[in-house]
């Protein structure tokens, strides 16, 4: 029982706090990386994909062009409009940018069918509600002047918005992974970039399977391809938060889901005789972060027979996390959760869409239709 308990605790701490700070502290022993310098500017192809997006495509594509006011290299801007039954794609039109209009099919689809039409030398991946910041573009391309720059993720970060549930928790999350990133970058190069932007030499591009997180199969194309992902830290988009809790549940199960289908696609960049050290970051980044919050349940088991043994350690361990799950069933059930409490129930849900949706994996379960989530 002792060992059970032990093992079920320290699986999560290494996934979600031992990988990190070892990240971090070796990373401090590796200055960071020197941009390369490059006389030529590449041509940029940016990508939206879209699905019903009338309330926030014209602030996105506004953002877009005043970042593009910066960029001194060609560029274009395309709109994947999977199948809108709303005004995305006329407004999209309105603004003056390439729209490609497909039928409902998945963004998966959308993608495969507007990349094959760019024409930029780099594709700039971004999602329709993350909003540019200026100096976006140049920070985002720099790294590209080195040759062994396959792709680019950037930083997104969250704003602050008025009644957004979890803004404060999904701050923190946005925080922790571009930490990691800036890590993993010093070292080996970051273990893939995140839908809200990102950018791929366009001779990298993989055809997009209909099941799979279109981010990470993605910009592991570079990865596959013997190149690795740099981190722009300075190539910055802002999203908002999702309100709702069963928002934030169910996107989490999806994403996990399609993770998990994109991350057994790329399963052989899990062998460390051919991608070396990004292997075993590959491997505690994503997959062991979908499998770690299984070990909470028999955590809890085992705790909670320690401690009606007498054990004092494993009866605080019990509490904390049955005051965790009472916290989380609050919220859920509806009650009204203020800083601290608020942030546990955040966490909480994520860990639980995170088990559950990898429950779902291993039964068989697929999502291969794009449905967005929209903001608070």
């Amino acid at each position: 029982m002792i060992a059970l308990a032990w093992l079920s605790l320290l699986f999560p701490l290494l996934v979600f706090a031992g990988y990190p700070a070892l990240m971090l502290v070796a990373a401090r022993f590796r200055p960071p990386r020197a941009l390369a310098s490059s006389a030529s500017v590449p041509s940029i192809s940016i990508v939206i994909g879209a699905h019903n997006e009338a309330a926030t495509i014209g602030a996105k594509l506004a953002s877009v062009a005043a970042a593009l006011a910066h960029w001194p290299g060609e560029a274009e801007v395309n709109v994947a409009d999977d199948g809108s039954t709303d005004d995305t794609a006329a407004m999209a039109e309105a603004a003056g940018v390439r729209v490609l209009r497909c039928p409902r099919g998945g963004k998966a689809a959308a993608l495969n069918r507007v990349v094959g039409q760019a024409r930029g030398e780099v594709l700039v991946m971004t999602d329709a509600d993350p909003l540019f910041d200026r100096r976006t573009l140049p920070a985002l391309l720099a790294p590209f002047a080195d040759p062994s720059v396959g792709a680019v993720a950037g930083r997104v970060q969250t704003q602050r918005t008025r009644g957004a549930r979890f803004a404060d928790a999904d701050r923190w999350f946005r925080a922790y992974e571009s930490a990691l990133r800036a890590a993993e970058d010093r070292l080996f190069g970051c273990v893939s970039a995140d839908g809200g932007l990102y950018a791929l030499r366009r001779t990298l591009m993989p055809v997009v399977p209909p099941d799979v997180t279109d981010d990470f199969h993605i910009s592991t194309a570079a990865v596959a391809a013997g190149q690795r992902i740099a981190f722009a830290d300075k190539a910055v988009v802002w999203e908002h938060s999702i309100g709702g809790g069963r928002q934030q549940f169910r996107r989490r199960v999806r994403i996990t889901v399609r993770g998990l289908t994109a991350l057994w696609r790329r399963r052989a960049l899990m062998n460390p005789w051919r991608t070396g050290w990004y292997a075993p970051a590959l491997v505690l980044h994503k997959l062991g972060r979908r499998l770690a919050p299984l070990a909470i349940y028999p955590l809890w088991l085992a705790s909670g027979v320690l401690a009606w043994r007498g054990d004092l350690f494993w009866g605080l361990v019990w509490a904390g996390i049955t005051a965790a799950v009472l916290i989380a069933a609050a919220g859920a059930i509806g009650l009204r959760l203020k800083g601290p409490l608020r942030v546990v129930h955040g966490v909480m849900l994520h860990l639980v869409g995170l088990g559950w949706g990898t429950v779902l994996f291993v039964a068989g379960r697929r999502f291969t239709q794009w449905t967005p989530q929209k903001s608070a």
